[in-house]
């Protein structure tokens, strides 16, 4: 029985410790400096130079981001319409093999089912390659999105707006279900 409280008590003990810890260590940090009063200030405002080199810098790295975001969601699309038509080789496939199911001659099923299967094995290796080609893209897009807008940048990308998220098909929902 001993060691069973030990085994509760001893993490409870270490918990209690970082919390307090954690505790201690927020209040001994000091309080923000207090700012100057607004008397103090300096009515004048200094000139700001080459503040228009800025934003003309600034307006042309966005305009750039906003092509490569185009030309990021263009590709994204190429690659669901690629997904679309190997779906539908795959449904014709299927097809085939499933209306040979009435055949009467032996091993009838045989070229049909081993169709299906090579198609399936050739799909998923496409697939696997176009998506890690796409996932060191999007990462390298995205980083770029943050370094110009900070840490929140990368939501700012068109394509991880709502609603460019592709709908899933109709059997995807019921097979959920």
């Amino acid at each position: 029985m001993k060691k069973h409280h030990l085994k509760v008590l001893i993490p409870g003990i270490f918990a209690a410790t970082a919390l307090a810890l954690a505790v201690g260590a927020g209040a001994q940090t000091p309080p923000p400096a207090a700012s100057t009063p607004p008397a103090a200030k300096s009515t004048h405002m200094a000139p700001m130079t080459g503040h228009h080199k800025v934003s003309a810098a600034t307006a042309k790295r966005e305009a750039e981001m906003k092509a490569e975001c185009q030309a990021m969601n263009a590709k994204r699309q190429e690659m669901q319409d690629k997904f679309k038509a190997m779906d539908a080789t795959l449904d014709k496939l299927v097809a085939d093999m499933n209306a040979a199911k009435d055949s009467k001659e032996p091993d009838a099923l045989e070229k049909p089912m081993a169709a299906v299967i090579n198609e399936l094995v050739v799909q998923r290796k496409a697939s696997r390659a176009m998506r890690m080609e796409m996932q060191s893209e999007m990462m390298e897009h995205m980083t770029r999105h943050m370094a110009m807008h900070g840490a929140k940048g990368a939501m700012e990308c068109p394509m991880m707006k709502k609603g460019n998220a592709p709908a899933p098909k109709a059997e995807e929902k019921q097979s959920k279900m």
